[in-house]
């Protein structure tokens, strides 16, 4: 993203990261126009924990500062994009590594309950600006030659159009990438980062483990796409994530883990979108080893997520 973040920081940087995913998202969806009934959920990081500068209210108000920093992004992308919204009915999830999850899970109830006719889901994340570099460097959570067990910082955003599957989507047939949501299952886990407790990846099993049986998908070959970025606790919960999984009998055939953060960086809250997007390349192309792959999140609050996809036939 060096091109489009340039220049940039903070809010500006998300701005810019959101604004061309949308102008990449209307070469497949007509979004001159969003219909009246649009959902619009933004997922997307805390403002103070990436060192955007803040007011002192806004430091004590968690809601309203995700609000705020929600507003500001939707409303400037939407205007550089192009993209007129008139009903303005926004939803903003925030969570570290389960943003995405959360945001998907909401627009999919307001599918679901009939309270809009479709969603648009938008997750970004910056871990490269300066505002936020320094405080990880200081950490020692930035993966270099004296810290070999950090993270590589990225950054991205996705922009997903979400109708549901019985109704015509703006979207043309024929068009890629198309993919229907099997389940989305999220769970708390009191196993947090800096925690006195160690990760011992039993909520997260028990996420895929739900998710695939609301699936009704075949746990033989599994495919899991995580949000694994080098650190030791994820790796950790990860190891103990397999160990688990083989207990409770599944992959017995095969189970294979794809990483989007050792091509991408750790993208944060943008994390869960961009492994969906690496599932929907797997189904579109056809080297994903099954029809139903996982994509898991992890935050480090302890929200722990699964969500499971298929090609939309």
């Amino acid at each position: 993203m060096p091109v489009i973040t340039l220049g940039f920081s903070n809010v500006g940087r998300l701005v810019a990261l959101v604004a061309a995913a949308l102008e990449d998202l209307c070469t497949r969806v007509n979004l001159s126009s969003l219909p009246g009934d649009t959902l619009v959920v933004l997922a997307l990081p805390d403002p103070l924990e990436r060192g955007f500068p803040l007011t002192p209210e806004l430091e004590e108000d968690e809601p309203r500062r995700h609000e705020a920093l929600g507003r500001r992004v939707l409303e400037r992308a939407f205007e550089v994009a192009g993209v007129s919204w008139k009903a303005k009915t926004w939803h903003i999830a925030s969570g570290g590594h389960a943003a995405f999850p959360k945001a998907l899970k909401a627009a999919m109830d307001a599918l679901v309950e009939r309270r809009h006719g479709h969603c648009l889901i938008i997750a970004v994340d910056s871990l490269c600006g300066p505002d936020v570099l320094p405080g990880l460097l200081e950490q020692r959570r930035i993966k270099t030659a004296d810290t070999p067990t950090g993270f590589i910082p990225g950054e991205g955003s996705v922009a997903l159009w979400l109708s549901p599957e019985q109704e015509a989507p703006l979207v043309s047939k024929g068009k890629e990438p198309r993919v229907a949501f099997r389940a989305v299952v999220l769970g708390d886990d009191e196993r947090i980062r800096g925690g006195d407790l160690p990760p011992d990846g039993r909520m997260l099993a028990q996420c895929v483990t739900s998710a695939l049986h609301t699936a009704e998908a075949d746990g033989a070959c599994l495919l899991l796409i995580g949000d694994h970025n080098g650190e030791e606790f994820r790796a950790r919960e990860w190891g103990m994530l397999m160990l688990h999984l083989r207990a409770a009998g599944l992959g017995h055939e095969r189970l294979a883990s794809w990483l989007p953060a050792i091509g991408f960086g750790d993208t944060g809250a943008a994390s869960g979108a961009l492994g969906l997007c690496a599932a929907v390349r797997g189904l579109q192309r056809g080297y994903s080893p099954t029809p139903t792959p996982v994509i898991l999140s992890s935050s480090d609050e302890g929200m722990r997520a699964a969500i499971v996809v298929s090609p939309l036939r």
